[in-house]
């Protein structure tokens, strides 16, 4: 009876101790959930439910979250890394208090670039509970409709398209220096720079160290696929942080390397121009000169560094002497303003005779901008060269025409180039002067008809014909002689030599040897009473080729 007693209490306990199991059982999944729907439930808060790294639960402010957070892996990445990518700018040292949420159960965290946004973490059951909630009035009280959200959303994805495309790099900072944000061109940069194998972590390293101010800018350069690229580097500030902005400017460096070695190369091209240049802006002052300025005027470099004006250059030339001395100050000053107006106009060239006995020859160009520049070379030894064969050519034509000989000289093209002064009277004709004067052909007609018949003209045609034979191989005759008479009965001795160049002289003489055969017959004819017999005229015998000159019949 006893045993069925004890067995008894014993299978009523045993069943007792397994119902309260049961309940207590029961009690803890209900107290569980009903936390996890509390949790859940609260609208105004991102809340978040894992297990490990999977995502269990989360609320629909949370799940709004997870959707706009893109992450370093894409969207395709899962919840727990991108959601981690967001918070880890926000909460540095988030995954080392993660770390230690087992031991105590429950932490507490601020945002520290924002004292509005609260992360709370804690871990029960084996289940890591996270919630993000914004502490300010606007954020705790903020409905948001449909149709407005996805509106947000869509200019959310439209900036992000568009900070992903620039090809500006754009990165944040916060009050402490460290970078909490980058577009894909920053992060683009800084995968270049290090190496492949090296993965990224937040904070981002700096690639272009101290920032400007933030009302400046500045030129950085920066190394990437071993070549040189130039940024030009703005921030601005912001609540809590500053946004920096890295424009490419490759370009412009590069055109102003080659604006400035184009720059260098004029400089050593001016510099060693044997012309003086002086360059004047618009306001008339001197803004760039040569050395072959300074050595031609005698001007100081230093005078001419200070930017003299227009009308001081011209005093200190005055004063050394290196202009050409007016008759009065007054028509100076006048001539002044009439050089820098021609000057402006590009109509200004004068030669400049000074003192020393140098010449000057200068001249204006304008330039853009109203500038003007005035170039002065010494034209010293062209100008003496000029006056010395002027000086020989005048002293060969006052010979020649002090010469008895009537002398003309023509050219390879049949061209008059010279006759001197008994030329001209013998003939009554200046051809040098003449404008309608057609050189040897006309002059050979004047002669022809200025002497009775002869068939020297003809060969002495033939001689300014045949000057070009040398090219044949057959040397051309290089003197021609010959006597014709005029019809007044003044016989002339005509010579005719090849100069150098292809040039041929000709001089003309009278012959003052009368034949005796005339003066016989002219005695004869004085005396009344001799008659003479008549005879047959005598034709003189055809000359022969190699005959030197020519005889007109008596």
């Amino acid at each position: 009876m006893a045993q069925a007693v004890l067995f008894g209490f014993v299978t009523v306990f045993t069943a007792a101790t397994v119902l309260l199991a049961i309940l207590a059982m029961l009690h803890g999944l209900r107290h569980r959930r009903a936390d996890s729907q509390s949790l859940l439930a609260d609208t105004q808060v991102a809340a978040f439910i894992f297990r490990g790294e999977t995502l269990v639960d989360c609320s629909e402010r949370g799940a709004a979250l997870l959707s706009s957070l893109p992450g370093k892996q894409g969207r395709d990445a899962p919840p727990f890394p991108r959601l981690m990518d967001y918070l880890i700018p926000r909460f540095p040292l988030i995954e080392h208090h993660l770390a230690t949420l087992p031991q105590i159960q429950e932490l507490s965290l601020l945002a520290e670039n924002s004292a509005q946004l609260e992360l709370t973490a804690s871990y029960r059951n084996g289940l890591l509970h996270l919630r993000l909630c914004d502490l300010s009035e606007e954020g705790a009280l903020l409905a948001v409709d449909r149709l407005s959200y996805d509106a947000l959303q869509q200019e959310v994805l439209r900036l992000r398209h568009v900070l992903r495309d620039i090809p500006s790099l754009v990165w944040q900072q916060d009050e402490a220096g460290r970078i909490i944000w980058a577009n894909a061109a920053y992060v683009t940069a800084l995968q270049r720079r290090q190496s492949p194998d090296m993965p990224l972590s937040w904070p981002l390293p700096d690639l272009f160290g101290p920032a400007p101010a933030s009302s400046g800018t500045a030129r950085r350069a920066l190394e990437n696929d071993g070549k040189t690229h130039w940024f030009s580097l703005s921030s601005i500030a912001s609540d809590g942080g500053v946004t920096h902005f890295a424009t490419p400017i490759d370009t412009a460096v590069q055109s102003e390397t080659a604006r400035r070695e184009t720059l260098q190369r004029l400089t050593k091209t001016f510099a060693s121009l044997p012309i003086g240049l002086a360059l004047f802006d618009a306001e008339r002052r001197l803004v760039v000169f040569n050395p072959a300025l300074v050595d031609m005027t005698g001007l100081e470099p230093l005078f001419l560094a200070a930017r003299p004006s227009f009308e001081q250059m011209l005093y200190a030339l005055r004063e050394a002497r290196m202009l050409p001395e007016p008759k009065d100050f007054n028509s100076w000053r006048r001539e002044i303003l009439d050089m820098e107006k021609a000057a402006q106009n590009g109509a200004y060239c004068e030669e400049w005779g000074l003192d020393c006995g140098k010449t000057f020859h200068v001249t204006g160009q304008p330039q853009p901008d109203g500038a003007f520049a005035l170039f002065m070379q010494d034209i010293t030894t062209e100008t003496t060269l000029t006056r010395s064969f002027r000086a020989e050519i005048e002293t060969a034509h006052n010979a020649l025409d002090k010469l008895s000989q009537a002398v003309v000289v023509f050219g390879l093209n049949g061209q008059t180039l010279l006759a001197n002064a008994p030329y001209r009277c013998m003939w009554q004709t200046d051809p040098c002067t003449d404008l309608t004067d057609r050189g040897l052909a006309a002059a050979l007609e004047h002669w022809a008809e200025a002497c009775g018949p002869t068939a020297f003209w003809a060969r002495l045609a033939e001689f300014f014909t045949l000057r070009l034979r040398d090219s044949e191989g057959t040397a051309p005759q290089q003197d021609l002689t010959g006597t014709v008479r005029l019809h007044s009965g003044e016989r002339l001795r005509l010579r005719a030599t090849r100069l150098a160049g292809g040039n041929t002289m000709l001089s003309f003489e009278k012959d003052e040897t009368t034949p005796r055969r005339m003066l016989a017959q002219t005695e004869l004819l004085a005396h009344p009473d001799i008659t003479l017999p008549r005879t047959r005229r005598l034709v003189p015998p055809r000359a022969h080729a190699g005959h030197q000159g020519d005889t007109a019949p008596i």
